[in-house]
């Protein structure tokens, strides 16, 4: 995927959470039932508490108020958005130890906008997807992989695209958007996988969004130096909307 196909997939979602952050929030406010199940890790590797927390996409910050809540606060807790509006309402959670900062990880380098760490938690939750380009997708993960610290752990979340099959309804055509878009979108650079989905009741807004199937994520993930800890899969009406990963930097 070329860079300017990057960038518009990029624009259009963050004018999304520019726009609906309010709404957006508000429809966020539920743990995900898969945290419960990294939760349970975390306590039989004996990590659950005193956590350094790297919460790459934490839009609202309700990963960082579900640890809180759940296990102990964590020791320190880093969350990273590229949405100014969501980290508004994630800085009024007033989390313990918790600091965010604006980061837009796809229109820029992640090895220099990313913390340095080392972080015993790494979460990517809700973020691959809106990434354009298996290699930006890959310098993401290969750039959190080196905040882990020893014996910590990466922990990320995939969209499925049984996810894209309950929202047919919502896909919104290429054709379509590029009608009126100010920037249209050149199909042929696009990726398998790679969609609109309008979202709300009325369907007033679209959002980038990009389904990832087994064999992507095994060849994204399998390229890191890291060991796979654990693979569940969770939440959604059907408890299978998310494939979670817990990897361990080796």
């Amino acid at each position: 995927m070329d860079r300017t196909t990057a960038a518009r997939l990029n624009a259009i979602n963050l004018a999304f959470y520019c726009e609906h952050a309010d709404e957006f929030s508000a429809a966020r406010e539920r743990p995900w039932p898969g945290w419960t199940q990294l939760l349970g890790l975390l306590r039989a590797r004996g990590s659950a508490r005193e956590l350094d927390v790297l919460d790459v996409g934490c839009g609202n910050g309700r990963f960082g108020a579900f640890l809180s809540a759940e296990a102990s606060p964590p020791r320190r807790y880093v969350g990273i958005d590229a949405s100014a509006e969501l980290l508004a309402h994630a800085r009024a959670r007033d989390v313990p130890g918790a600091s965010f900062a604006v980061a837009d990880l796809v229109a820029g380098d992640p090895e220099a906008l990313l913390p340095e760490g080392p972080f015993s938690l790494v979460a990517l939750f809700g973020v691959l997807h809106h990434v354009p380009g298996h290699e930006r997708r890959r310098a993401l993960v290969e750039a959190l992989v080196r905040r882990v610290a020893r014996r910590g752990l990466l922990a990320l979340a995939a969209w499925q695209r049984a996810g894209a099959d309950l929202q047919r309804g919502r896909i919104v055509a290429w054709e379509d958007w590029n009608r009126s878009a100010r920037e249209p979108v050149d199909p042929a650079e696009l990726e398998p996988g790679d969609c609109l989905l309008a979202w709300g009741s009325a369907r007033q807004a679209v959002r980038y969004c990009h389904f990832a199937d087994d064999a992507e994520l095994a060849v994204l993930l399998g390229a890191l130096p890291c060991t796979a800890v654990a693979s569940w899969r969770a939440d959604g009406h059907e408890g299978c909307q998310n494939r979670y990963f817990a990897l361990e930097p080796r």
